[in-house]
């Protein structure tokens, strides 16, 4: 799920967890039952189990290059060389050929094609035995920065790309979520199997569907050209309604379960079908991404030392929840009934305030984080613009004011806002969507850009790496 850390100075292990947890457990859980119960009860937890590893190897990998990346910018401090650009206090013409010959031994700038960052290296490495690297978790240390950082100006324009496909992506998720529940609850879906049918005299349901779209544009749009912030309130709101729809569609699927609704055991054992694995692994992929939010969430934590243990209990809090929520789903229901949106399995259910509550559980959460990863989606494209226009692009350019800046401002939050909308027009299947977005973007960013930025910090000889790049190499 996309999304940025809370905007708090600090917080203790515990409060990370919750925020971690949070931050993980987002709109891919919607699509996940649908999934896991049309690969079968076996194959759907041998890969969850799978892919919740590898999840959390790529996010402690992202660690070790966020502590290489702070401990190389402090060693460049304490030799007087700017790290982000390769500018020294001291001219570059004072580096001995002695420090020149001793970087060629053991390292060759694969991440860096210039002379200012190749200055910056020879310097690091000619004082090896005088100074150590510091590592250090304190300071916030965002995605972009260690790009900027680390890689040359084709691996940012790569990166940005990445980052710009995955949150059109999730946009188009959310932008497809919310006018289907909405046209659930108006016009209900008369039979499992029906495709299109009929709610009034003038619309059908792809109609109302895409006049739904239209309107989600219209309202929320607006706010892709200003500037949202999230606050606690919101944040608290989301939550409670998070976990109280989690937790009731889980006591729901049991009820109906003990009252003789389900599937037998045999039924759901030997029902498995492999050739849907490559969707579930998508899914699976952007149901537990939480790597590009890694920096912002683990630089708060009071108790650094407590990083790796928070961050392994989130996980392993996650896949309990969703193994518990697929289990729960496909033993309740037939796979073929599964919901791509599973809230959509409940809006019939006797009690009718139970599936209203649940139909729009979508409707609030994924409109209220819709904005905000507009405007981002917003500043990566403009960030990308620059990067393939500039020669040496930097996070700390000045935005351009006056009438040009508004026109490409507003240029910008159109590119941003109209493809994930023209997607939703066309596409009501948000289970492709999310398998798209995890198989392509989401795998990008969880294990090649952790993996190259790891490799990256040990190239320019800050080496973080553990048994984790062994494991890395191996699933790549």
């Amino acid at each position: 799920m996309a999304g940025g850390g809370p905007s708090i100075g600090s917080y203790s292990p515990l409060t990370g967890f919750v925020f971690i947890f949070n931050l993980i457990v987002g709109a891919g859980a919607l699509t996940i039952p649908h999934a896991f119960a049309n690969v079968g009860l076996i194959y759907g937890s041998m890969a969850l189990s799978i892919l919740a590893s590898v999840s959390y190897v790529t996010a402690t990998f992202m660690i070790e290059a966020i502590a290489g990346v702070n401990a190389l910018k402090r060693r460049a401090r304490e030799l007087g060389v700017d790290a982000n650009n390769g500018d020294e206090k001291q001219p570059v013409d004072e580096l001995s050929d002695s420090d020149d010959g001793d970087a060629q031994t053991e390292f060759v700038p694969l991440m860096v094609a210039n002379e200012k960052q190749d200055a910056l290296e020879r310097k690091l490495r000619g004082k090896t035995s005088e100074l150590r690297f510091h590592f250090d978790l304190s300071k916030k240390m965002e995605l972009a920065e260690m790009a900027e950082l680390l890689f040359s100006r084709r691996g940012i324009v790569a990166f940005y790309a990445c980052i710009t496909v995955y949150l059109y992506g999730d946009l188009a998720i959310y932008a497809v979520a919310v006018p289907k529940s909405l046209r659930e609850i108006i016009c209900p879906r008369p039979s499992a199997d029906a495709i299109v049918w009929e709610c009034s005299d003038r619309f059908n349901s792809s109609d109302l569907y895409r006049l739904f779209v239209v309107l989600f544009g219209l309202l929320l749009g607006p706010f892709t050209f200003g500037h949202v912030h999230k606050t606690r309130t919101l944040q608290l709101v989301s939550t409670v309604i998070r976990h109280a729809s989690f937790g009731l569609m889980i006591v729901l699927a049991i009820i109906g379960i003990a009252r003789g609704y389900g599937r037998s055991v045999a039924e759901v054992v030997s029902y498995e079908k492999p050739a849907n694995i490559a969707t579930f692994f998508g899914v699976c992929i952007y149901s537990f991404m939480c790597h590009h939010s890694v920096p912002g969430l683990v630089a708060p934590i009071t108790d650094k030392s407590k990083v790796g243990l928070v961050l392994a209990s989130a996980f392993v809090a996650v896949l309990s929840v969703y193994f518990v929520l697929c289990a729960s789903a496909t033993f309740r229901f037939q796979p073929e009934d599964v919901e791509d949106v599973y809230t959509l399995n409940f809006k019939n259910y006797p009690v009718q305030a139970f599936g209203y509550f649940l139909s729009l559980f979508p409707v609030f959460t994924l409109s209220a984080s819709f904005p905000l990863i507009c405007i981002t989606l917003r500043e990566n494209i403009r960030h990308l613009a620059s990067s393939m226009t500039e020669p040496t692009p930097s996070s700390d350019a000045a935005t351009p004011t006056g009438l040009y800046g508004f026109l490409e401002t507003n240029m910008y939050a159109l590119v941003a806002l109209l493809p994930p909308l023209v997607v939703a027009f066309f596409t009501e299947d948000v289970s492709m969507l999310v398998g798209f977005t995890g198989a392509y973007a989401g795998l990008g960013i969880q294990v090649r850009v952790a993996l190259i930025r790891g490799f990256a910090c040990f190239l320019r000889g800050v080496r973080t790496y553990n048994c984790a790049t062994c494991f890395h190499a191996l699933v790549l």
